[in-house]
């Protein structure tokens, strides 16, 4: 697509400040929610990725300062999986997948992403942390920076439960570490694009000073241990119908 409708510049819109608020309020970015959205909306493979990584940017910047200043973050697991997720994530954005085999992996990624979000393994609050395994916190770093690269997400929308699931962070302090996660993956994604990562189309101006606004309030309401258990589910509800859009253009 080139142009957008009024009626469709409204919906991205409206859309995108939904997601940036719903995914700060846990620590995300949202691109996976925006790749729906713009998925839906038969938004460029090529667009969408750079706005996508573009808005992360913005949005998990403003919920990591968030969950930082409360103190949910620990910097010893950021840096484990963090260490090889930047260049693998710059790798993975000079990686130029043909438009129905990016399909099937944005497919599969929005699917796998869908059941993390709403049903993955939350925390057990009277079990203590157990100690990180670097190697494994590298590898984990490393896999998800490379699909943040080749996809546009920011590979917290995995990292969270993962971190949840392996007990290595309470549930806050995950959100935090990956928000953080998250801006590095996204800045890194965007230098691997190089001058396709220039978007000049209004609404991808628009778009971000929007989606901090929704930002500012939805990491808000997170870090004041705002529930988001049932938001979540609809949202992964949303990145399962754009999954199927994007499956059976692939097959077409």
């Amino acid at each position: 697509m080139t142009e957008f409708t009024a009626a469709q510049t409204v919906s991205l819109l409206v859309a995108i400040v939904a997601v940036a608020f719903l995914y700060s309020s846990v620590g995300h970015g949202g691109a996976t929610g925006y790749l729906a959205v713009m998925a839906l909306v038969s938004v460029a493979p090529a667009l969408a990725r750079a706005g996508a990584l573009w808005m992360n940017c913005f949005v998990a910047s403003i919920a990591f300062w968030r969950f930082f200043q409360a103190g949910f973050f620990d910097a010893r697991v950021f840096a484990a999986v963090a260490i090889a997720s930047a260049p693998m994530a710059w790798l993975g954005s000079r990686l130029h997948l043909p438009g129905s085999r990016y399909s099937v992996v944005l497919g599969v990624t929005l699917l796998a992403a869908g059941w993390f979000l709403g049903w993955g393994r939350r925390e057990a609050a009277d079990q203590p942390p157990e100690p990180v395994r670097i190697p494994l916190a590298v590898a984990v770093g490393g896999g998800l920076g490379m699909l943040a690269g080749m996809t546009g997400i920011g590979g917290g929308v995995f990292l969270t439960p993962l971190l949840i699931f392996l007990h290595w962070t309470p549930a806050k302090t995950a959100g935090g570490i990956s928000a953080a996660f998250i801006f590095v993956n996204s800045v890194a994604g965007l230098v691997g694009m190089g001058r396709a990562a220039l978007i000049w189309k209004p609404e991808f101006v628009i778009a971000p000073a929007l989606a901090v606004v929704a930002a500012l309030a939805g990491s808000y309401c997170g870090v004041r241990r705002w529930r988001t258990t049932t938001f979540c589910r609809v949202l992964a509800v949303v990145l399962w119908i754009a999954a199927t859009k994007m499956l059976s253009e692939a097959v077409k």
